[in-house]
């Protein structure tokens, strides 16, 4: 929602690079002060590292934002809600998590309830095809970041790891910028920022979205697992129907309701596992 009305002012890629900025220019200052040369990477995990941010922030939102030019949000977010299943398969299938039947019944579940939720905004979405196709490559990146933020050492502190995430995806970003930008577009998105509105969703983006939510994604992940942790990702659309009703005052229809608590319920059913649900 947030990033669909920045996208009038901002071009998608300087969008992402803005949102880097912000958040390498809060967090590295701190992480520096708190934990000094543990900051520093070991030169054996740079590789880990570079994999992480060029499949998140730099491949997942050049899909992703691009995606949302080519289709409704409602489109994308279904086929956002497809990741953790693909997920799943990943972690059972590379790393060995154990997942049982009715796990795997909740992630669909979970989709199913998404459907649901966006179903009438859905039926009448404006999509292209190539959207379709740039949602799933934001998928799919998806699948290649969970690999490697796997790979890194628990030795290193989350907020460390996503301070360079943010970084390292500053620095690829940043050309792209200028080749995609003229210098007059660069001035004008520039100036954009000074808008009260644009600053406070940028803000927002950049500290909640990619840092807080990253920081908490990784620590519950390590704690719970990759399957089990990817699939409070469809908890997004649900938090955005709240959010509209409260905020934009949009209408919670019944189908939205239902959706929700099939959403919800699939995600409890997830956490099963023997000797009950475990959170």
């Amino acid at each position: 929602m947030l990033t669909k009305y920045l996208l009038i002012d901002f071009h998608p890629i300087t969008l992402i690079f803005l949102r880097c900025v912000i958040a390498t220019i809060v967090f590295a200052g701190f992480c520096i002060a708190v934990y000094k040369k543990a900051f520093l990477i070991a030169r054996k995990d740079l590789k880990y590292f570079i994999g992480l941010a060029f499949f998140e922030p730099f491949i997942y939102f050049l899909f992703e934002n691009y995606s949302l030019i080519y289709c409704d949000a409602s489109v994308v977010s279904v086929i956002i809600a497809t990741i953790p299943l693909f997920v799943a398969l990943m972690a059972v299938l590379v790393f060995k998590e154990k997942l049982s039947k009715l796990n795997y019944f909740g992630v669909l579940l979970s989709i199913f309830g998404i459907v649901i939720m966006l179903w009438r905004s859905f039926m009448h979405a404006d999509f292209r095809f190539l959207g379709v196709f740039l949602a799933f490559g934001a998928v799919f990146s998806t699948i290649g970041y969970n690999f490697f933020l796997k790979k890194i050492p628990t030795t290193y502190n989350t907020i460390v790891v996503i301070t360079w995430q943010n970084l390292l995806g500053l620095v690829a970003f940043l050309p792209l910028v200028f080749i995609f930008n003229d210098v007059e577009m660069v001035k004008n998105q520039f100036h954009a920022i000074g808008d009260v509105t644009n600053l406070s969703y940028l803000l927002m983006l950049s500290i909640l979205c990619s840092t807080v939510a990253f920081i908490l994604y990784i620590s519950s992940m390590r704690k719970m697992g990759l399957a089990r942790t990817n699939i409070f990702v469809n908890l997004i659309p649900v938090m955005t129907v709240i959010i509209a009703y409260f905020v934009l005052k949009e209408e919670i229809t019944l189908s939205k309701i239902v959706g929700i608590c099939i959403v919800i319920t699939g995600i409890f059913l997830v956490q099963h596992r023997r000797g009950g649900i475990k959170l």
